[in-house]
Parts: structure tokens; C-alpha cells; sequence
């Protein structure tokens, strides 16, 4: 009884084409998640500007409203 020890490579099955399709997938979805990071970093980057910004502008906003009133009152 004589055994052949060549076997033919198997064919590149659905499962590997799914693998590839799943890992192009994660990358993506890695891609949009590292995107989405760069826009909150630089959003973080700018909010003390802006925080300090809509401050300055409510304190004018109240003073005025103070100043209105004291005017009406007094």
C-alpha cells in the first residue's frame, strides 16, 4: 500500500476573504475612531480661548444689564 505524501494546497476559502473583509473593517472603523480623537484634540486645544472668550463677553453682558438698571432705578 503505497501513500502519496503531496497534497494539493487548498484553495483560498470564503473564510479567509471574510478575515480580510473583517480586519479591513476594524481598520476603518480604527481610522474613523483616531479622526474623531484629532478633531476632539484639537477642540480641547482651543477651549480655554473660548471659555475665557464667552466669559469676558457674559461679564459685559451683565455689567450692561447692571448699569441699565441702576440708570432706570436711580
Amino acid at each position: 500500500m503505497e501513500t502519496t505524501m503531496a497534497t494539493a494546497a487548498p484553495e483560498p476559502t470564503l473564510d479567509i476573504r471574510e478575515q480580510i473583509a473583517r480586519i479591513d473593517k476594524m481598520q476603518a472603523e480604527i481610522a474613523k475612531t483616531q479622526a474623531d480623537l484629532a478633531k476632539t484634540k484639537l477642540e480641547v486645544r482651543f477651549f480655554p480661548g473660548t471659555l475665557l472668550f464667552q466669559a469676558t463677553v457674559a461679564a459685559a453682558a451683565l455689567m450692561t444689564a447692571g448699569a441699565a438698571i441702576a440708570k432706570f432705578f436711580g
